[in-house]
């Protein structure tokens, strides 16, 4: 049982753990809540509209389809309203006060736009309801077909990422408390075997299951905790059904409900730290060290019952490996590795950080990251607005300001590399430093803006904000310990001669685009105006 004693060596096992694997613990963290919650918002309102215009209610929005701008954020509620709406005709109502209003909540920062447009808690829904709302009521073919589009990757989204993904950040975490040798690619691991689709389905009934029960309120708070062990029972066994995934998570939470209320409980004072500390002290130890002491939890919890299960669910959680007394030295087991996709071994890279790019490389690379920022950009518009602009300073698809970042992080900061903290302070520096600097160049040469964090919180001039410099500084140690790596890789596969071809049509098409962008900038609507 999870007695006081218990729960204090729980928590200070879970501490353990988490020191000793305390830059790949955060940066797991933060990659899987940058899928599941969005990230790390610490924006304020991107900026203020005039008092009359920041308010508008739904009924006179039906009526006269006037819409603010970026800033008008529709709730979900706001959305049914607008259906029922143009369903009945509603012309007015008695006490227009009473109707609820267009959200003004509209958080600055990419992660928690992003989330709100595809991967927010019944999202897809609601996007379906919006889009027949424009359809039918509106008239608007054109923002229909991308509502749906969007509602349709939300649901892929939802169904074989997000709701996935939580699985591969537990298996991450079962293994690293025993296993020294524990790699960020555990938490590809719902993809690395033939249960993916196994997986998504019970996560997904899991998911249902529990917003139904919500309703009920004190029901909703009782099955959290009767539910609370199944993610970690499919990390365990992806193979496993749902009826038994539901059935053991019963039997071992029967008696622990309240005990693993009560360490949820002492929780709390770092939930409001963070909070106080706009997310700083989440991001750096509290949200890691929570699933530390989780994943221990179920360890705990699952050794102590295990034993007390019929025989046919006790055979499932066959992983005994994960419940072994000591720190194991030696390689983890991985289990049967028979995969859905290819895959690529991250350990491997761990060793190889520190390697030299040549200048074929250093091209190839240079491309991928201005292109992968212009895909980026492109599409959290086209998600944002509905609408497709050619973002970027230039006309080409690339934006070299994410090149010129990786480029001077894989050579500038090489001699970091070695110290993951040096690394990341560095690389918030250098990146800081490129973006400000471009920024006041691009509008004293252009006397235009390409982006503009105004109001974001800590902002510096509206050119540089702390939740990018936090991002680029994570986006840093990713680019290093693993992405430039694995990419190097790849292109030395390529022949040296078709190399050398790539670089040069490739440099000389950038070198005429800069020109190009110099006589005739790549301005407009989106671009340097109606920033999001």
């Amino acid at each position: 049982m999870l007695d006081k004693i218990t729960r204090r060596d729980i928590r200070r096992e879970g501490f353990k753990n988490l020191k000793r694997r305390y830059y790949l613990n955060i940066i797991i963290v933060f990659m899987v809540s940058f899928i599941v919650n969005g990230g790390y918002s610490f924006a304020t309102r991107r900026y203020e509209l005039p008092e009359d215009e920041k308010l508008i209610s739904v009924v006179e929005e039906v009526q006269s389809g006037k819409i603010t701008g970026p800033d008008d954020k529709i709730s979900n509620s706001d959305i049914l309203l607008r259906f029922i709406y143009g369903v009945f005709d509603i012309k007015g109502v008695e006490n227009p006060d009473a109707i609820s209003k267009t959200s003004t909540k509209y958080y600055g920062g990419v992660a928690s736009v992003f989330v709100n447009e595809i991967t927010g808690s019944q999202s897809f829904v609601f996007g379906i309801l919006n889009g027949c709302n424009e359809l039918i009521f509106k008239g608007k073919v054109s923002n229909s077909v991308i509502i749906f589009i969007f509602s349709l990757i939300s649901i892929f989204i939802f169904l074989f990422l997000k709701n996935v993904i939580v699985v591969g950040q537990n298996r991450y975490f079962l293994e690293q408390r025993r296993y020294h040798d524990t790699g960020a690619g555990e938490i590809l691991f719902p993809y690395k075997n033939k249960r993916l689709k196994n997986i998504a389905i019970v996560m997904f009934f899991k998911y249902i299951f529990q917003v139904l029960w919500d309703f009920t309120i004190v029901g909703g708070v009782i099955k959290y905790y009767e539910y609370m062990l199944i993610p970690y029972i499919i990390a365990e066994n992806p193979a496993i059904k749902r009826k038994e995934a539901f059935l053991i998570s019963k039997k071992l939470m029967h008696g622990n409900k309240y005990r693993a209320f009560l360490i949820d409980f002492s929780l709390i004072p770092w939930y409001i730290l963070s909070a106080l500390t706009f997310n700083l002290t989440g991001l750096f130890f509290s949200d890691a060290y929570v699933e530390c002491v989780k994943a221990e939890m179920y360890m705990r919890i699952r050794n102590e019952r295990r034993d007390s299960l019929p025989l046919e669910l006790r055979e499932l959680l066959n992983d005994d490996m994960l419940a072994i007394e000591h720190i194991e030295e030696t390689e983890h087991p991985s289990g049967e590795e028979v995969l859905d996709i290819p895959t690529i071994d991250f350990h491997n890279f761990k060793y190889d950080y520190m390697r030299s790019y040549p200048f074929l490389s250093a091209v190839q690379l240079f491309f991928t990251y201005a292109f992968a920022g212009y895909i980026w950009e492109v599409f959290f518009y086209l998600a944002t607005t509905g609408e497709f602009v050619n973002r970027g300073t230039m006309h080409g698809p690339w934006l070299p300001i994410y090149g010129c970042g990786g480029i001077l992080i894989i050579y500038l900061l090489k001699p970091l590399r070695k110290k993951p903290a040096a690394l990341f302070a560095g690389t918030v520096v250098v990146c800081g430093t490129v973006e400000y600097t471009t920024s006041w160049l691009l509008e004293k040469m252009f006397n235009s803006k390409w982006w503009d964090y105004t109001g974001y919180f800590m902002n510096l001039n509206g050119r540089i904000c702390l939740e990018g410099l936090l991002v680029f500084g994570m986006a840093g140690l990713l680019f290093t310990y693993v992405l430039s790596p694995m990419l190097d890789d790849i292109y030395g596969k390529i022949d040296k001669k078709y190399r050398k071809i790539v670089c040069a049509i490739l440099l000389i098409l950038f070198i005429l685009d800069i020109i190009w962008s110099v006589m005739v900038p790549n301005t407009g609507e989106g671009i340097t105006s109606g920033l999001v």
